[in-house]
């Protein structure tokens, strides 16, 4: 039974790596939701969280999660993009920051609304003149991902006045674009996504049934070795009692 378990957990392969807690719960919800067997574990190292299912999974999963925009970005990795060599910063590498740092949260704002899969906020802050004080007047692109007969384009000036009420000098509506997609289901073929639960069944079956197999082949060797088991304790007391008696 335990070579079976090993050789069972063997089979399962890594998806995901070096996700928060977060994302893995996420990522694993979406696949159970689908039937399609996942679980997570803390890495090897430590440093996050995996996810792992059975190979053979592995192109449902990926459409699964493409569909669901997962796993999200995280907005925490602002510090492996932009790396502090030194111990002072350029003015311009902490503007840089600042900037994907605004943009990761109103993305994960945007991701919110109801029929968004993903969104995307590139923005434009210009240096403010130092002739000049009058604020400068920034712009912002928006990318929509939605899912299909969201009806989520009704709500673009919902969108627009969270970008711009995230954004320090960004006040014009007519400079924030808002670009709507959507992204269609992936077609899985027939029987894809139950495969790992039907995989998963027949596994625990065959580990049943070899463990009733092992007992019935014990109770086998048992019953058929009883009269050894009980007479052997006999015929020694009875060898001693005999040579006692000599």
């Amino acid at each position: 039974m335990l070579a079976l378990g090993l050789l069972v957990g063997c089979s399962r392969e890594v998806l995901y790596n070096k996700l928060d807690e977060q994302q893995a719960n996420e990522v694993v919800a979406a696949l159970l939701n689908h039937s399609i067997d996942a679980d997570k574990r803390p890495t090897e190292r430590g440093d996050g969280w995996q996810v792992v299912l059975d190979r053979h999974d592995m192109p449902a999963a990926v459409a699964v999660l493409r569909d669901a925009g997962l796993p999200h970005q995280s907005i925490d990795n602002i510090s492996q993009i932009f790396k502090k060599d030194g111990f002072v910063s350029s003015p311009l590498e902490d503007k840089q920051r600042f900037i994907y740092a605004r943009e990761q949260q109103l993305g994960h704002t945007l991701r919110q609304f109801d029929g968004v899969v993903d969104a995307y906020v590139y923005l434009s802050i210009p240096d403010k003149s130092p002739i000049d004080d009058k604020p400068p007047s920034g712009s912002a692109s928006v990318v929509i991902i939605a899912r299909p007969n969201a009806g989520i384009e009704s709500r673009a000036p919902d969108i627009k006045a969270a970008v711009m009420n995230g954004t320090d000098g960004l006040t014009d509506p007519s400079r924030v674009t808002v670009q709507f997609f959507q992204r269609s289901p992936t077609e899985l073929p027939a029987g894809a996504v139950t495969t790992g639960v039907l995989r998963g069944d027949m596994t625990s079956l065959a580990l049943i049934g070899f463990a009733v197999l092992v007992l019935l082949l014990a109770c086998a060797l048992l019953w058929r070795n009883r009269g050894a088991l009980l007479g052997s304790r006999p015929r020694s007391l009875a060898r001693s009692s005999v040579s006692h008696e000599r």
